[in-house]
Parts: C-alpha cells; sequence; structure tokens
C-alpha cells in the first residue's frame, strides 16, 4: 500500500502546488460477507475474514490529487480518458445521478470538506483516477477507489488520512452516492494482508480490525495454492444488495440466521488461518458459499456452475468473491501440485470456459 506526497514553494511563498498520491490493493473475501452492510451492521455485529492483494505484480487502485496554480476549480480525469471541469464549486451537491461518471469523486470532495478549505481560494484542484481490474469485478474497487480518493484529499489538506478515518469517511461517500455498501470494501484495501474485522453497532458503528500476523510460509502455501480467476461475467453488487436488505427488513428468519452463521464462520477461519489449517478454510469456504446462494438464488449461475464443477476435483474450497453473481472467484486447490493441474486444466477446458487466471500477492506492510 504506497502512499506519498509533495509540496513546493511558489513565487509567494505558500506551498503550491502540492500533489498526493495513493495506491492501494483490491480485496478478496473468505467469509462474512453481508454480515458488515446495513441494516444488518446498525443493528448485529458483523465479522468478516478477507486479504488484501496486488494483480499482476501491481496495487491496482489508486488516485492523484494536486493543487494548481493553473486553474481555479475542480478537474477530475479517470482512466477511461473522461474529465470534467467544474469552475462553480457550489454546483458540486448531491444528490447526483445514478449515471454521472464522477459521482465518487465528487461525494469525496463533499465529505472531506475540502470544498470549504482555504487552500481552494487560491489554486485549483486536479484529480485523477485509475483501477486496473475489470468492472463488476467483485473485489470492492468502488469503495477501494474511494478511499484512495479520500486518503489523497485528506492529505492535501493535512487532515487525519489515517486508515480508521478514512474509512468511516467511504461509508458517508456511499450513503450520499446512494450505493449503500458495507465498510469490509474499503477495510480490505485500506489494511494490508489478510485481516478479521468486526463491527459494533452504535453511532458511529465501531471497527476493530485485527492483522492476522501470518507466517511467510502461510503465505507463501496460500499464494501457491489459491487461484484468482475472472469468470468474465458482471454484475452491480447494489442490485443484489437491495434483495437482501428488502428481506432482512422483513425480518426473514433464515436469512438472519444465515448472515449470523457467516460471520462466525468468518471467526472460525481466522481461527483455521492462525493453525495454519488452509484445508480447514477451504471448507469453510464451501459452505459460505452455500450460504450466499441461499441468501441470493442469482449469485452462481450456469457459467460459474460449470467453472466449480470443473474445479471440484482439484479444490478443497471455492466461491465467488463479493455479492456473486459474475466477478472474480476464489478457487482453494488442495496443494500446490493441484493448483498446477487446475491452471492447466481451465486452460485447456473442453467446455471452453472463458476465464482469466490473475497472478496475485498477499499485499503485506510496507517496511518501516
Amino acid at each position: 500500500i504506497e502512499s506519498s506526497s509533495s509540496a513546493t514553494t511558489s513565487s509567494n511563498g505558500n506551498l503550491r502546488p502540492k500533489k498526493a498520491v495513493v495506491e492501494l490493493p483490491v480485496r478478496v473475501d473468505f467469509v462474512g460477507g453481508w454480515s458488515d452492510t446495513p441494516p444488518w451492521s446498525l443493528e448485529r455485529p458483523g465479522c468478516v475474514l478477507n486479504m488484501a492483494i496486488s494483480l499482476e505484480g501491481r496495487l491496482p487502485v489508486g488516485a492523484t490529487t494536486e493543487a494548481t496554480e493553473d486553474h481555479h476549480g475542480v478537474l477530475i480525469e479517470d482512466d477511461a480518458d473522461r474529465k470534467v471541469y467544474i469552475d462553480d464549486l457550489s454546483s458540486i451537491s448531491c444528490p447526483f445521478k445514478e449515471d454521472d461518471p464522477f459521482r465518487l469523486v465528487k461525494s469525496a470532495l463533499i465529505v472531506t470538506g475540502i470544498l470549504g478549505h482555504e487552500m481552494l481560494s487560491t489554486s485549483g484542484l486536479k484529480i485523477r483516477t485509475w483501477a486496473n481490474v475489470p468492472r463488476g469485478s467483485g473485489l470492492g474497487t468502488s469503495s477501494i477507489l474511494a478511499a484512495a480518493v479520500v486518503k489523497c484529499l485528506f492529505q492535501l489538506m493535512e487532515d487525519d488520512g489515517g486508515d480508521d478515518n478514512v474509512a468511516r469517511a467511504v461509508l458517508v461517500v456511499e450513503q450520499i452516492m446512494g450505493t449503500g455498501g458495507g465498510w469490509q470494501d474499503q477495510i480490505g484495501g485500506l489494511y494490508p494482508g489478510i485481516k478479521c474485522t468486526q463491527s459494533f453497532p452504535g453511532q458511529p458503528l465501531r471497527l476493530q480490525v485485527v492483522p492476522l500476523l501470518a507466517s511467510p510460509q502461510l503465505i507463501q502455501e496460500l499464494e501457491q495454492r489459491l487461484l484468482v480467476v475472472f469468470t468474465g461475467q458482471v454484475r452491480l453488487a447494489h442490485r443484489v444488495l437491495e434483495k437482501v436488505v428488502t428481506r432482512y427488513l422483513r425480518r426473514d428468519s433464515l436469512l438472519i440466521s444465515s448472515i449470523r452463521r457467516l460471520a462466525e464462520l468468518a471467526r472460525a477461519g481466522r481461527e483455521a488461518l492462525m493453525n495454519g489449517e488452509v484445508d480447514e478454510l477451504g471448507g469453510i469456504m464451501l459452505e459460505a458459499w452455500g450460504l450466499h446462494q441461499e441468501l441470493d438464488p442469482f449469485c452462481s449461475n450456469r457459467l460459474v456452475d460449470e467453472l466449480f464443477a470443473l474445479a471440484d476435483p482439484y479444490c478443497c474450497g471455492y466461491k465467488l468473491v463479493g455479492a456473486g453473481g459474475g466477478g472474480f472467484a476464489l478457487l482453494l486447490a488442495r496443494s500446490p501440485g493441484h493448483a498446477v493441474d487446475l491452471r492447466r486444466a481451465l486452460r485447456d477446458s473442453a467446455a471452453g470456459l472463458d476465464v482469466t487466471v490473475y497472478d496475485w500477492n498477499v499485499a503485506v506492510p510496507l517496511p518501516r
């Protein structure tokens, strides 16, 4: 997880322009998703076991913010070469249209309070964002991108850019955006490595992030045995979220028991990894996948079923990440040798599965 900022002195003696850069990993969730989302998390404890990872040797999500003397206003650019220049800062107000490609950055501008900062009375602001992962990946990209933007803006203002503060701000950003997500995505990307995070209801929501002190041997075993696979299908999580929330508000007893069990399994998964029991984690992933299908019958489909059927002889566990329905899958092989064989089987699949296996690594803390 990389973060940097720089400042230069301008002709009038002020520190201008000033630039901040934040690059973040994506997250894969082993178990516990849904227990982090409102309204569950507002009323009941939640627990998620997830992991920050790099893809193809790089941190895939990031943002840069720069205070510039070139203009007075906000220039926003993304990695699709879309850009917008806003000279009237008072026009940045919610609600935003759902099809506004810049509503995430605009929401972050509001939540961080930078629009009222004295810096913008003498300089403009340039913001650029990128996410080098497929859309609808299930890797928490939207929340993690929001975290990168928020962290950049806090650094620019020399405000509290600590992970706890950023994570809380992202919750507000997502409420303004109307996506209504939980807390696990930004926690998964902001905090390095593997962690088991518990939430406790209240105002504000209280989060307890417990890093797993994974040995180099455990990390190596996971990196050798776990395949991170893009299914080639996308699905937007907030559509699924609406259905699950409706069932929860009706106090659906099966849904409540399923989410409670997912939170229990997150704690069990943490214990398994602490004891180096990777096979046990596989069994937990399988049970979690079954519970996800109970919560949302459409979280799987024919292609996903075919993928898991092909993987089953090689694996002790598998599931889709995030809300499911497409995006990325985790395939936990029975051994490093089984992982090699599975990778070959996916490449040579007679079923014509058009999936992509990504190289990945655990995103561990940078040495201080």
